[in-house]
């Protein structure tokens, strides 16, 4: 059965970042297959560079808007009029590059110039940036998620986690802005596409909290108190998995779950998966084509039941 598709996006130009194609490798395959079973499509940008993540403006403020200013820059040499990204520290990034050189016009020159001394052509913020949750809500929708669905995992439950940087600031990231965006408060579409494959999203009030990622190496302690508070409350909710759609925040779960443990003497460990595994999964593709034996925390160990 074809589904139908509305497409408010125009092109669509992907923007991996650095994540995607190493330690975030699985979100990258998942989302490619999922994007394949809804007929979606999109573009990955060629020659991309790191969009300096979260760091880079706190060292040299031009190079934290430069980085970014390239790679939509590149986006819009591919004739794209939107940019995806999958990473919510990455869509954080370009969007905040996009409001201030739209905000200050002299900025907005200077930028295009050292762009110019680069050999790429200037930036002319025509591009409207959104992160993969929000291309598959308002393309598809749950009701395109469901007609999908060839192994319901009804019965699942999930706590869908956002992290700080999907909704906000929701002037660089449009939230509350326009119909297409996520609520900046309280985000929802990622809790409505996981609804459609049978799941169900536990009562979670930590969705939108830090997981203190950018902090890992500067103060650990306060990385791992976030994790743990975050962490605490999906268990005490009853969630079975925690489904992440931001691979910073993923990889720190995974990887601090034992230490979490130690630390605090309380066993708070949990399969973490990317939303977009979990909706190949109920598609009916493999685990090992979604990757799922790849993730640290075997999601499997919860997921078997429904192969």
């Amino acid at each position: 059965m074809s589904l139908r598709i509305n497409n408010p996006y125009g092109k669509v130009a992907f923007y991996p970042g650095c994540s995607l194609d190493g330690m975030g490798k699985m979100y990258d395959v998942s989302l490619a297959l999922v994007a394949k079973d809804l007929g979606l499509e999109y573009e990955k940008i060629e020659d991309y560079n790191c969009c300096g993540a979260l760091e880079v403006k706190n060292v040299n403020t031009m190079a934290g808007l430069l980085l970014p200013a390239r790679n939509l820059s590149l986006a819009r040499q591919m004739g794209a009029d939107t940019v995806m990204s999958a990473c919510p520290g990455c869509h954080y990034s370009l969007s905040r590059t996009h409001y201030y050189m739209t905000k200050y016009p002299k900025l907005k020159e200077k930028v295009n110039a050292y762009l110019e001394k680069m050999g790429e052509k200037p930036y002319d913020l025509k591009l409207l940036m959104i992160h993969a949750v929000e291309f598959i809500y308002n393309t598809v929708g749950p009701e395109g998620i469901k007609a999908r669905v060839k192994r319901p995992l009804n019965g699942l439950k999930v706590a869908p986690y956002y992290g700080c940087l999907y909704a906000r600031p929701k002037q660089y990231i449009l939230t509350g802005y326009m119909k297409i965006k996520d609520d900046p408060e309280r985000p929802f579409f990622m809790d409505k596409l996981l609804e459609a494959t049978g799941a169900e999203p536990v009562p979670f009030e930590a969705k939108t909290m830090c997981c203190g990622g950018p902090h890992v190496y500067s103060d650990a302690n306060v990385a791992l108190n976030l994790e743990a508070r975050i962490l605490k409350e999906a268990r005490r909710n009853g969630a079975e998995l925690l489904v992440v759609d931001c691979p910073l925040g993923g990889v720190a779960f995974e990887n601090n779950m034992n230490k979490i443990a130690e630390l605090y003497g309380e066993d708070l460990r949990m399969p973490v998966v990317y939303f977009s595994q979990l909706l190949a999964f109920a598609f009916g593709h493999s685990p090992e084509e979604a990757l799922l034996n790849a993730n640290l925390t075997n999601p499997m160990s919860v997921l078997k039941r429904y192969l």
